[in-house]
This record gives C-alpha cells, sequence and structure tokens, in this order.
C-alpha cells in the first residue's frame, strides 16, 4: 500500500503539479523573448535613420548579440554592460528622438521581463 501512495504523491508532483507553475514560466520566456525581438525590431530601424558611424554600427551590433547571449546564458555582467553601451549610444544624439525613446521604452521592458522571468534586477540598475 505505501509504494502506492507513493508513486500517486510522485505521479501528483510530476504531472499534477507543474503544469500549474509551467504557464507563468512559459509566460515569462515568452515576454523576455518578444521584448527582445522588439528591441532588436526597433533597434535596427533606428540604426537606418540614425547618424551613427561604421564603427559605432559595428558596435551596436556586437553588444546586441552579446546581450542575447548574456540572456541565454544568464551572464549578467555582459548584459549589463551591454546595456551600458546601448544607453551611451543612445545619448550620444546620433538617433532621432523618437527613435531614442521607443529604444529606451525597449530596453526598460527587456529589464522588467528579465524581472519578471526570475532573473532579478542584474539590469534593474541601469537608467
Amino acid at each position: 500500500m505505501r509504494i502506492r501512495t507513493v508513486v500517486t504523491i510522485c505521479a501528483f508532483l510530476v504531472f499534477g503539479g507543474l503544469p500549474a507553475a509551467r504557464p507563468a514560466i512559459v509566460h515569462a520566456q515568452d515576454a523576455m523573448k518578444s521584448a527582445m525581438m522588439t528591441f532588436a525590431f526597433d533597434l535596427h530601424e533606428g540604426m537606418k535613420r540614425s547618424t551613427l558611424t561604421p564603427q559605432q554600427k559595428e558596435q551596436v551590433r556586437n553588444d546586441l548579440r552579446a546581450l542575447r547571449e548574456a540572456h541565454q546564458s544568464g551572464d549578467r555582467r555582459a548584459a549589463f554592460r551591454a546595456m551600458r553601451n546601448f544607453h551611451q549610444i543612445l545619448d550620444s544624439g546620433a538617433f532621432q528622438p523618437q527613435d531614442q525613446q521607443r529604444i529606451k521604452q525597449d530596453l526598460q521592458n527587456l529589464r522588467n521581463a528579465r524581472k519578471e522571468s526570475g532573473g532579478g534586477g542584474g539590469m534593474g540598475g541601469m537608467r
């Protein structure tokens, strides 16, 4: 009789307990992916209208790549560096004001999605 009870409890935990937690995890991952895609798109569009030098454009592409990798690996330092670099280039005056505002909002949305996904405040210290 004990084995049946243990099996029932294990089955509940594996099959019954996880579905309740799974939607929250999936939602947080989807929110993070969506925020990253929106940021990348808006950044790309803003770069088209910007006065960035070729070297700055290359730096932006490298930082975007680093940010994506940091989110996948959980490397908070790399994410922080990339976010700092994005803010510096946004504040350089090379972007149109509307693009600058949109991209800064995207960065904030990324931070919020990161916190929601359990990533904590690793990027919360940024503007």
